[in-house]
């Protein structure tokens, strides 16, 4: 069984990888193909809303069919989507392409994430999730290196064999969550009321480390930073979120997820009251871009902790689903209220925004040991 979980996390980072080489080349398609920015940005949003679509069903779909088939069958999904990106030749063409990619992640991100919290021994259950997601955040870096290697269209064909194939050695083999002996309410409402702090958590886990890439960018812009450092800043973010997770996990099996969430967000405010100073000095940017992707990539992680810690059995499927939805919704509407806030001030605005941002989540109860 725990090869069968290996197997599924080694298919899943594939198919990130492949994911984040085809979006990239796809928009440069699109380019060439006369479409606007505008129109292509909304185009590439469309995976997120196919996420958010079908999210809600694969608790349903894991239950009836099991963990695997349901995730075999979100990587068909997300082929096709691969697949019609290499035959688009018009909006609703790549419109329909991203949106099949984002239904089929929708199946295979929460399916990966709860097999995962649901075999992790109790007491590594940081450590697994955090490694896990480092893997993630290498397959996201590793990916647009690969598509610059490539032609677009065979950047598409490769991501949808790649995550079709990788997947078939999984046919026949079992890596299924254990159901409750007591049964009850499985329901996203029902986890939400038991665990309202996890979602929130969650959403702002998306929101800062999709947000901040744009506030960076854009602040050091309006400071006159040339254009290759602002885009730098972006790697200096993803950096921080890969260097800190697994040791992040690890560090939350000792000493509880909650108490380490809340030092994180801490850590987020006061980076955020250093902004102002950038005006004066402004390489002080750099750390603070580290800071925003440790502790930005930290709190999906934490929170995904806290949610194994907490919930068993076929819970953890539901409870997945709803950090795997709340994450989403972060990672939507960061980028765009973060680049208003660049809009009203370059550094005051982030900075409000941020520190309100973590406040919402130092709010909140803390994500303790408590089973469901």
């Amino acid at each position: 069984m725990v090869r069968s979980l290996l197997w599924l996390c080694l298919s899943t980072l594939l198919t990130i990888a492949g994911f984040a080489g085809a979006l990239p080349a796809s928009a440069t398609v699109m380019e060439g193909q006369g479409l606007s920015a505008g129109v292509i940005g909304v185009i590439t949003s469309l995976v997120y809303a196919g996420v958010l679509c079908m999210a809600p069903f694969q608790p349903r779909f894991a239950r009836r069919f099991g963990a695997v088939p349901a995730y075999q069958m979100g990587k068909v999904l997300s082929a096709c989507g691969f697949m019609s990106l290499a035959l688009a030749q018009s909006a609703w063409m790549w419109s329909l392409a991203t949106l099949f990619i984002g239904l089929g992640a929708g199946l295979t991100w929460p399916v990966t994430d709860s097999l995962v919290a649901s075999f992790a021994p109790e007491d590594k259950k940081g450590a697994w999730m955090g490694l896990f997601q480092t893997g993630m955040g290498a397959a996201f870096a590793l990916g647009p290196f690969i598509a610059a290697a490539l032609k677009p269209n065979a950047m598409f064909v490769a991501a949808a064999i790649t995550g079709v194939a990788s997947s078939l050695p999984l046919i026949g083999r079992r890596a299924e969550v254990q159901r409750d002996a007591s049964g009850g309410n499985e329901g996203l409402w029902e986890v939400l009321r038991m665990a309202p702090e996890l979602p929130v958590l969650a959403f702002i886990g998306g929101f800062f480390e999709n947000g901040t890439h744009t506030a960076a960018t854009l602040s050091a812009l309006a400071m006159s930073w040339t254009g290759a450092g602002a885009i730098s800043l972006a790697g200096v973010i993803g950096a921080g979120a890969f260097v800190v997770q697994y040791p992040i996990g690890r560090l939350a099996d000792g000493r509880g997820a909650g108490r380490i969430i809340g030092i994180t967000l801490w850590i987020m405010v006061a980076s955020c009251l250093l902004l102002p100073l950038c005006r004066t000095a402004p390489s002080l940017l750099w750390g603070i871009a580290f800071v925003w992707g440790a502790a930005g990539g930290c709190l999906y992680t934490l929170a995904m902790t806290g949610m194994a810690q907490r919930f068993s059995g076929t819970k953890v499927l539901t409870a997945t689903t709803l950090m795997v939805m709340s994450y989403t919704v972060g990672g939507i509407s960061g980028p765009a209220v973060a680049g208003y806030a660049v809009e009203i001030s370059p550094l005051l605005g982030p900075m409000v925004l941020f520190v309100v941002a973590s406040l919402l989540g130092l709010r909140r109860p803390a994500a303790g040991k408590r089973p469901a």
